[in-house]
């Protein structure tokens, strides 16, 4: 072979070669199908419920108490729901003064950015109609869909309420969901704010005095939200005694990551 032929040939291979790697690359996913970020939460709710009011419209339960929902999420930020918590009380589902949970909607609120939406499964079995028997039931839910950030959103998990009744005669408690929730295209943030400043500093105070009014300057910055909310007691002005204060602060971003720092101011007096 001669040497034109040999670099002929070594050209055509190489021609395949790029080829076959141009088909690869082209068959890949791009980065907007491959992402497909994961958040598992455990997260507890507080609740209020109204025992009085009606079942929604096509509903196939007898009572059906409704639960406002409050609280935040880590990696969401915070969430809020109202729905109606289905129950089939005595015939045909059970026994007089025996409740069966039927399944029903939930549709959560995040905060200034979207929806997400579950479907929460019937439960089989009965439980006394009170808050602490119907009240205490786990239930599965699956995600079936969202707006806004949450668009396509998918996953699944399990929710328990406790609840009791107030003094006054009304329904309080919490929800306790744990999950695993995918968003196409969506990083969760889940990293706390940076907490600057949280330094201990010593203040003399004037000759005779108890107290002494101290300024100090804590910052708190994180690698998603422009601004963090971040409160610190006593705050920055307040009058501190002679002696040792610890002031304790807390900065928490959008998606309710929190960090907490403390530092001790001492006063001492002036001889």
């Amino acid at each position: 072979m001669t040497v034109a032929m040999r670099l002929h040939a070594r050209r055509v291979a190489l021609a395949a070669s790029l080829a076959t790697l141009i088909a690869i690359v082209a068959a890949a996913p791009t980065r907007s199908q491959r992402m497909a970020f994961q958040l598992d939460f455990n997260a507890q709710l507080g609740l209020v419920a109204d025992p009085s009011a009606p079942c929604p419209p096509g509903s196939l339960g007898s009572v059906c108490p409704l639960r406002t929902v409050r609280g935040a999420v880590k990696g969401l930020g915070a969430v809020n729901h109202a729905s109606a918590f289905v129950l089939g009380v005595g015939p045909p589902w059970c026994s007089e003064g025996n409740a069966h949970v039927l399944p029903y909607a939930v549709r959560w609120v995040v905060a200034n950015k979207g929806q997400i939406e579950f479907a929460v499964a019937e439960v089989p079995g009965c439980y006394a109609d009170e808050p602490s028997g119907v009240g205490a039931v786990k239930q599965t839910f699956t995600i079936t869909g969202g707006t806004g950030a949450y668009a396509g959103a998918s996953g699944s998990g399990h929710v328990q309420a406790t609840v009791y009744l107030t003094q006054d005669g009304k329904v309080a408690g919490f929800e306790n969901w744990t999950g695993t929730l995918t968003v196409p295209s969506r990083d969760f943030d889940t990293s706390p704010p940076t907490v600057s400043g949280a330094t201990p500093r010593t203040v003399r105070a004037p000759k005779g005095a108890k107290s002494v009014r101290v300024t100090y300057k804590v910052t708190a910055t994180d690698n998603v939200d422009t601004q963090v909310l971040l409160t610190c007691t006593p705050r920055s002005g307040s009058r501190f005694p002679i002696g040792r204060t610890t002031v304790n602060c807390e900065a928490t971003d959008s998606s309710a990551n929190t960090t907490k720092a403390a530092f001790r101011i001492t006063v001492t007096r002036t001889r």
